[in-house]
């Protein structure tokens, strides 16, 4: 039997397709705000949304009637006739954001428009008016939403944990924070303010003042004008891509949305120019005719169709390239050559260019017993056989019996190599690989037994990093100390670090390349039915922590060579690093006897 739904009903499932979590209420409030002509925003959040979500701005207002009003759903004041829906220019329209809200929140509404003695004060909850009386409040709206899901327990259950919803919620302010620098925006999170954005005269100082200087001065502007499409905006330098890359935005006409499409064309166009797996950050800006997209296929809004999408696609492509290309940041070719002197300028005379000489000593011995001679200096080593036997390398030759396995002496062969002998086996390491298996399994080791030690810096590190990855370090502290670091805030979106972990000590570790590994390691939550298992996760952060290690291969001493060796034939897995490149050759007797056959 088919039923209308009761209204209550119905409006439960519309706030599921619009309010999916706290940072979605605080979209669709900021943007009403920002509709409302504010000139100042402040957004005030506690426990991550799950106790209160206050947007406050000093907009137009409701009057009293408006006010009791824009509750209900497909309550709008943007379209009067269906030809509007064609002509969008606002964020908000579809007047379903505040009946979704009051449906699965307790929501306070405090409204003044100018002029005005009295404001009036709303309560909501389930979508009925509890009270409604008049007021003293500022010109403007104040939107104060309590206990989110307090009536839909199985929603509430699966919000995420505190930290990753703070990080949806801090999105969502960015994504509106940045295409409006004339709005002054605040933002407090538990009573801390994390954001306080004077207005500024345009977009690049919104940056400047959200990600930090270091970001902002990297930024190249982009600028592409059609008959199709306006674009404008900034990307990052191709060697500022990073793996995990969070400051990627999209906006058409002022509205932020996603677009792989897109998102593939700036990718496209740094082809060849950065590693694989990397991304550039840029901060992108289409100005549309409203006529020629479709904002409306999404709930949220965040999804758009174009009439044009292939087209877009190109220009995009094109205007990125010419940004690059324009700042000398990918190979170019000169055509212009009028002028230019030919080189050679004057013919070359070849008839008395010699061969080179080549001097060598046919009585050098390598391999001789440099107790019974003169021992040879450093230079004359390498001149003549580019071997380095200042190690004692005859000990390589006095290898012990097939039975005893453990290393013999080893000759270090130029700056790369070490060779020693197990039993009856010639062994060749190299250096710089096996130092990376080295530190990866103790560092492995270290996650999986305990806390990691923290070896304290001699001189701690100042680190810049985006705003998001800012508030998740400051959110996550206890589990940067798990992974071995000691950090604390300086200023705005920059870190001190103090320390690191114990099992790099004596490396020479990237600090910076490191934070950033830190950072893509806390980015992958383990919330969830999809997160990595905990085995996985260790072995990602352990990868990723010891390719930010310099090797110094050329002043290796005597004690940390035979430190290596030791080290790397006692390690679990001595044959590969843990990326996959093969550490060690092993050639027994056998083959040597091979080798050396006439």
């Amino acid at each position: 039997m088919i039923k209308v739904l009761p209204s209550n009903i119905a409006n439960l499932i519309a706030a599921g397709e619009v309010i999916q979590r706290p940072s979605s209420v605080v979209k669709e409030l900021m943007e009403n705000a920002a509709d409302a002509n504010a000139s100042q925003i402040t957004l005030i959040v506690n426990d991550s949304g799950r106790t209160l979500i206050q947007v406050i701005d000093n907009g137009c207002g409701m009057d009293e009637e408006e006010a009791a009003l824009c509750f209900e759903r497909h309550a709008t004041s943007k379209i009067e006739k269906a030809e509007d829906i064609y002509n969008i220019t606002t964020y908000g329209f579809r007047g379903e954001a505040l009946a979704s809200i009051a449906s699965c929140a307790e929501v306070t509404l405090k409204t003044k428009k100018a002029g005005e003695e009295l404001g009036t004060e709303i309560r909501i909850a389930e979508n009925s008016i509890i009270s409604k009386c008049r007021t003293a409040t500022p010109q403007g709206s104040n939107f104060a939403v309590r206990n989110i899901f307090y009536n839909l327990p199985a929603r509430r259950k699966f919000l995420k944990s505190d930290n990753v919803e703070y990080r949806q919620i801090l999105a969502e302010f960015t994504r509106i924070a940045i295409p409006k620098p004339d709005i002054e925006f605040k933002f407090i999170h538990n009573s801390r303010q994390i954001f306080h954005l004077h207005a500024v005269q345009n977009i690049k100082q919104r940056i400047l003042q959200i990600e930090g200087r270091n970001i902002a001065k990297d930024l190249i502007d982009i600028e592409a004008d059609t008959n199709v499409v306006n674009i404008r905006g900034f990307v990052g330098r191709p060697e500022n891509a990073k793996k995990i890359q969070n400051n990627q935005y999209l906006f058409v006409n002022g509205r932020f949305f996603k677009s792989p499409m897109l998102h593939k064309s700036v990718i496209k166009a740094y082809a060849n120019l950065i590693p694989q797996g990397y991304t550039p950050s840029y901060f992108i800006f289409l100005d549309i005719a409203p006529g020629n997209m479709d904002v409306n296929i999404h709930p949220t809004k965040t999804e758009i169709k174009f009439e044009d999408d292939s087209i877009i696609f190109e220009i995009l492509l094109a205007a990125v390239k010419e940004a690059i290309g324009g700042n000398s940041l990918s190979p170019s070719i000169d055509f212009d050559r009028e002028g230019a002197p030919e080189i050679p300028a004057t013919p070359l005379d070849y008839t008395n260019i010699r061969p080179p000489k080549i001097n060598y000593d046919p009585l050098f011995n390598p391999f001789r017993d440099l107790d019974n001679g003169e021992p040879m200096r450093r230079t004359q080593q390498r001149e003549h056989s580019g071997y380095d036997l200042s190690m004692e390398g005859k000990k390589l030759f006095d290898c012990r019996s097939a039975e005893d396995t453990a290393p013999a002496g080893f000759l270090k062969i130029g700056s790369k190599y070490l060779i020693t002998c197990a039993g009856n086996e010639l062994v060749i390491i190299d250096i710089a690989r096996a130092k990376e298996r080295i530190a990866y399994e103790r560092y492995l080791s270290a996650l999986e037994n305990a806390r990691p030690a923290i070896q304290q810096t001699l001189f701690p590190q100042t680190v810049e990093v985006d705003s998001a990855s800012f508030a998740l370090l400051a959110q996550m502290e206890e589990k940067v100390k798990e992974y071995g670091f000691e950090i604390r805030p300086f200023g705005k979106n920059s870190i001190i670090v103090s320390g690191l972990p114990a099992a790099f000590e004596n490396q020479q570790i990237d600090v910076k390349e490191s934070i950033e590994s830190l950072i893509e390691a806390l980015n992958e939550s383990h919330d969830g039915p999809s997160a990595t298992p905990a085995a996985e996760y260790r072995e990602k952060i352990a990868l990723a922590m010891v390719k930010n290690i310099k090797y110094d291969r050329q002043n290796i001493t005597r004690e940390e060579a035979q430190t290596v060796i030791e080290s790397i034939l006692g390690c679990k897995n001595n044959s590969y690093t843990p990326s996959g490149r093969p550490i060690m050759k092993i050639i027994p007797a056998e083959e040597l006897s091979e080798m050396l056959k006439k």
